[in-house]
């Protein structure tokens, strides 16, 4: 039977491109090792890798084994820190995936509210676009992640939660030109930014220009990075399409307004996506809850 050692070993392998890196990381044997990955094979009746002096890579029965294999692992560290925690073991660890907006205007306030509950735990945080979120919660390499998400269902095997309702609306450096904009045929001739070019976010706001009669917009800069939106938008005449709520943080009220246009902006939702059926640990549920409390301060600014 497939042992918890000959999957470390594995993924060593995997990690690190080579047997002998992955001994020593190990703390084993060369020798040892390539039994371990041997005995790993020969259980599943398939080769995982192959060798050369360049290293080893994994063969496609490896890359199907890897990503089970991940999940094992992850789970197997999640279940012994969630007994860990149950008995009241100090410490601990929680690993969370954060949207652009989700760290800029949640993740202070609910770690403040974690830590005074649950002092010297570990939290790692990662940012990123739907796709990588969503990726991390299924492989479980995060507890839970926060984010924009459609309306539409992730998979049977996610769970979302509408945390608060996002309005999307133009978003202009101060001083510029189009500032007493008020309506999208007023910047019809804008240049935009977008924060990122998922096909459901870009299908809502084309559909959002068309309902009112106006050409989809000039998208001239596409930026993931929410710091490098900081940065370019109050040194340029583009227009960026922004959760209204980001408006409310310091750093971009007192370099950025929003323009109120007749008939409103698109919503977006931002939930928190878990796997189904899957409990999230203690202390994960606990920082859960302190992003839940913070999420409905902002129910009202999508109104």
């Amino acid at each position: 039977m497939i042992q918890l050692r000959h999957i470390k070993a594995f993924l060593a392998v995997a990690d690190t491109g080579s047997i002998r890196t992955a001994a020593l990381r190990l703390n084993v044997s060369q020798p040892a090792l390539s039994k371990t990955i041997q005995e790993l094979e020969e259980i599943l009746s398939a080769p995982l890798y192959t060798r050369s002096a360049h290293g080893s890579m994994p063969t496609e029965f490896g890359r199907a084994f890897l990503h089970r294999a991940r999940i094992i692992d992850t789970e197997f560290s999640r279940a012994q820190e969630e007994i860990s925690q149950m008995v009241g073991a100090k410490g601990g660890k929680v690993a969370v995936g954060l949207s652009a907006i989700a760290s800029m205007l949640m993740a202070s306030q609910a770690l403040e509210r974690f830590w005074k509950k649950n002092p010297n735990v570990n939290v790692r945080i990662s940012d990123g676009l739907l796709d990588r979120l969503v990726g991390g919660v299924r492989q479980g390499e995060f507890d839970f992640a926060v984010g924009g998400v459609p309306p539409s269902s992730l998979g049977h095997d996610l769970t979302i939660e509408p945390l608060f309702e996002n309005r999307i609306v133009p978003v202009v450096r101060v001083g510029h030109p189009l500032a007493d904009a008020r309506s999208l045929k007023d910047l019809a001739r804008a240049n935009w930014l977008y924060t990122n070019d998922q096909p459901a976010f870009m299908a809502l706001m084309n559909q959002h220009f068309v309902d009112h009669g106006v050409p989809p917009p000039r998208v001239l800069l596409t930026c993931e990075s929410f710091s490098a939106v900081l940065d370019i938008l109050p040194s340029t005449d583009l227009v960026a399409a922004l959760p209204r709520s980001c408006l409310t943080h310091p750093l971009v009220r007192a370099r950025m307004v929003g323009l109120a246009l007749d008939g409103g902006g698109s919503h977006t939702m931002v939930g928190l996506v878990t796997r189904a059926g899957v409990p999230l640990t203690p202390l994960a549920a606990s920082l859960a809850k302190a992003f839940r409390q913070i999420g409905m301060r902002y129910n009202n600014l999508a109104r």
